[in-house]
C-alpha cells in the first residue's frame, strides 16, 4: 500500500454520497442500529476531520521543524477521529474522552535526555480509547513508555540505531510472501520457547498456518500475505515493502506503529511549546544524540502517519463495500 493510493483515497472521502456510503455499510456490518440516520449524520463531519487532517500535514511539510511536532499531532488527532467514526458513530459519547489520554513530565530535570523521557498513559481520553477500539488493545504491558521502547520499534530508524551499534530491528518477511521467518538465536536470546512465541504471535498476526523450524529459522506459513500495518507486533516499512521484528525483548508487545506515532508526537508536541529553552537548545547547539532520532522521526512521521490510518480506512472500505 503506497502513498499515493492512499492519497487518491482521501480525495475520494471528500464526496458526501461515497462517505455517507461508506459509513453506511460500516454501520451495517457491525450491526449497529439506525445506521441510515448515523450515516447521514456522521459524513460530513468526517469529511471535516480528513481535510483538517491534510491541512496540518501540508503545513507541516512547509513549517520549520520549531514547530512541526505541533502539526503532526494535531493531523494526527484529526484522522484517528475520522477512523473512529467508522467504528463508533456516537463519538465522542462523553467529555473524558476529548483529554488526549496521556501525560508528561512537566518539568524536565537539568540532565534531560529525550530518548530516557518517558510519557504516562492515563486511564481516560483519546488514546487508551482509539487503542482499544481501533486496534483491539484494551490493556497495555505498563502504564510508562520511554521515548527509546517506542522509537526502537520504527522500522525506517534502524539504520539510525546502527550507528550507535544497536541492531534494533531484523527483516522476518514480506508483503507479497507466505512465509516469515525468525532467527532461532532471538528466541535464545529472549529465554522464550518457540511456542511462547508463537502463542504471543498468533495475537497480533491473523491466519497463521503452519510453523516449523529450518535452521537457523522458525518458519512462519500464513494463509496469505501479511497486509502492510496489519499487525500489532510485526512493523511494515512505508518504502520496501518489508516486515520487521524489535530485537528487544521488552518490547515484544502488541501496540500498533499508529499508537507508537501518537505517543512521541504528543511528547515532542509538548516539549516544542513548553519546553522552549531546551527545544531550542536541541536546534541551535547540536549538543545532544537526541536531535538525530528526534529530525528523522518527524522526516518519518510526516509522510508514514497519514499512511498509517489511511490504510486503516481503505481496509474498513474494502471489508465493508460489499455489505
Amino acid at each position: 500500500m503506497n502513498h499515493n493510493n492512499i492519497a487518491t483515497f482521501f480525495d475520494q472521502l471528500k464526496s458526501i454520497p461515497f462517505v455517507q456510503n461508506y459509513l453506511l455499510n460500516c454501520y451495517q456490518q457491525q450491526k449497529i442500529t439506525d445506521y441510515d440516520r448515523l450515516s447521514y449524520q456522521n459524513a460530513e463531519q468526517f469529511i471535516y476531520y480528513i481535510e483538517h487532517a491534510e491541512v496540518y500535514f501540508e503545513q507541516s511539510k512547509l513549517a520549520p521543524i520549531s514547530i512541526k511536532p505541533v502539526l503532526l499531532f494535531y493531523g494526527m488527532n484529526q484522522l484517528i477521529k475520522a477512523c473512529l467514526l467508522t467504528k463508533r458513530p456516537h463519538y465522542p459519547e462523553n467529555t473524558k474522552l476529548l483529554a488526549h489520554g496521556v501525560s508528561t513530565r512537566k518539568r524536565k530535570k537539568q540532565s534531560y535526555r529525550f530518548l530516557q523521557d518517558e510519557i504516562k498513559i492515563q486511564q481516560y481520553g483519546l488514546f487508551p480509547y482509539f487503542s482499544n477500539h481501533l486496534f483491539h488493545i484494551g490493556q497495555f504491558p505498563t502504564d510508562k513508555f520511554s521515548m527509546d521502547s517506542l522509537l526502537i520499534r520504527i522500522p525506517e530508524l534502524r539504520q539510525l540505531f546502527s550507528f550507535q551499534n544497536r541492531n534494533v530491528q531484523i527483516e522476518v518477511g514480506s508483503d507479497v510472501d507466505v512465509k516469515m521467518r525468525v532467527p532461532l538465536q532471538l528466541l535464545i536470546k529472549w529465554h522464550m520457547t518457540e511456542g511462547r512465541f508463537i502463542e504471543k504471535l498468533k495475537q497480533s498476526v491473523p491466519a497463521i498456518k503452519t510453523t516449523y523450524t529450518k535452521e537457523p529459522y522458525l518458519v512462519i506459513e500464513l494463509e496469505q500475505p501479511l497486509k502492510p500495518f496489519e499487525s500489532n507486533l510485526i512493523t511494515s516499512h512505508s518504502h520496501n515493502n518489508q516486515y520487521y521484528l524489535c530485537t528487544y525483548k521488552q518490547a515484544f508487545f502488541p501496540l500498533h506503529e499508529a499508537m507508537i506515532h501518537y505517543l512521541i508526537l504528543y511528547n515532542l508536541s509538548m516539549i516544542c511549546r513548553y519546553e522552549t529553552e531546551w527545544w531550542g537548545d536541541l536546534l541551535h547547539t547540536y549538543a545532544s544524540d537526541d536531535y538525530a532520532y528526534i529530525v528523522q522521526f518527524l522526516k518519518i512521521a510526516e509522510y508514514k502517519t497519514p499512511m498509517l490510518l489511511g490504510s486503516y480506512l481503505i481496509k474498513q472500505w474494502e471489508a465493508n463495500k460489499d455489505g
